[in-house]
């Protein structure tokens, strides 16, 4: 664990911390959007005789984080505890299946494997590695599909770790292609969550968030689409990302399909995103 304080003004410090996957000490300033609470969960399991597991989670996926945990057998002991600051992340795969289709469990935990070996083919070789989660992709299309949208969001996540931003972000449109294609049920929250986070690894040009804003107001009222939209692009430039012109023209064009003021709400929206040390990186005449 990362030990030590960071002050206010080492900002950069603490996100490249994160960046290289460590622990910041809870209370740290200058994090970042990305940065949330880090739980350590204890879980027992009758073959352990007295070892106690222990995994640490963000504190907002913990209970998920208990269901995927006891489908394979593992009892939650005690209450989490707050240890430090993580990175933001959506619960993946296999543990959304193992969380929320238990019974297709096993199929998810068949094709780790493979995906993992994927993963250390992604820097060396990547067309080699996006062949192979390509392949992984059609297996459960034929028989799981409602696996997907979670597995090819888990394979970009090993793109993002490999710095490999543009493949990262094709897997992501397969995997909001593969909602669609298959009429799959879409946790609005869940999908807030992956959206910020491969935001922020710079894996999603605007154009695809543009594209996010009109999908919204087609799966939820236009109040909750505005509200939504807007919370995405703040968090996304709280993150260190400059603004875009075309987040506050997306903005209007929300407020006036929910009926609001589209001044008002591009005129909150900027007197937000300003004050946010990113903006200055904005280009001229955003």
């Amino acid at each position: 664990m990362t030990t030590g304080t960071t002050t206010p003004g080492s900002a950069y410090d603490a996100e490249g911390l994160l960046d290289a996957g460590a622990v910041l000490p809870p209370g740290t300033e200058g994090a970042g959007e990305r940065a949330v609470p880090l739980a350590a969960r204890a879980y027992r399991h009758p073959a352990l005789d007295d070892r106690v597991i222990v995994r640490l989670v963000p504190e907002e996926l913990t209970a998920a984080e208990d269901l995927a945990a006891g489908f394979l057998g593992l009892v939650p002991e005690g209450e989490p505890a707050v240890v430090g600051l993580g990175e933001r992340r959506a619960l993946g795969f296999p543990e959304w299946v193992l969380a929320h289709h238990p019974e297709d469990g096993h199929h998810a935990l068949a094709v780790v494997p493979e995906l993992e070996r994927a993963a250390r083919q992604a820097r060396s070789k990547p067309k080699a590695a996006m062949d192979a989660c390509r392949r992984l992709a059609d297996r459960l299309a034929a028989s799981v599909p409602h696996f997907l949208p979670t597995f090819y969001e888990q394979a970009g996540r090993v793109f993002v770790a490999a710095d490999n931003t543009q493949y990262a972000g094709q897997l992501f449109a397969a995997a909001r292609t593969a909602e669609a294609r298959h009429g799959l049920a879409v946790d609005e929250d869940r999908l807030d969550a992956v959206f910020l986070e491969f935001a922020l690894a710079a894996a999603l040009p605007v154009k695809v968030l543009s594209g996010y804003a009109k999908d919204l107001t087609a799966r939820v009222p236009a109040e909750e689409a505005l509200r939504r939209y807007t919370r995405l692009c703040l968090r996304r430039t709280a993150g260190g990302l400059a603004p875009s012109a075309q987040m506050a023209a997306d903005i209007r064009r929300l407020a006036k399909a929910a009926g609001a003021d589209a001044d008002a709400a591009e005129h909150d929206y900027l007197a937000e995103v300003i004050a946010l040390p990113a903006a200055l990186r904005a280009a001229p005449g955003w």
